[in-house]
């Protein structure tokens, strides 16, 4: 599976996207959540939690499914 990089405000972040938070590479486990005063909150793989504001910009790392086009 390949990979490509963009920059997102945090509310966008998706199951399986992968972003640098404290120096540590995580993997959000599901899509961000919107919680109060205008923040949201990711699940991680890890089993932890990441707050972060929502119009935050991040980059991530987002897989990237391949589509099979027959030839003919």
């Amino acid at each position: 599976m390949t990979h490509t990089a963009i920059l997102i405000p945090a509310r966008d972040i998706r199951r399986g996207d992968e972003f640098d938070l404290h120096r540590h590479t995580r993997t959000a486990f599901r899509d961000a959540v919107k919680t109060t005063h205008g923040s949201i909150r990711v699940a991680l793989t890890n089993g932890g939690e990441a707050y972060l504001p929502a119009d935050r910009e991040i980059r991530v790392s987002r897989p990237v499914t391949e589509a099979l086009y027959a030839t003919g």
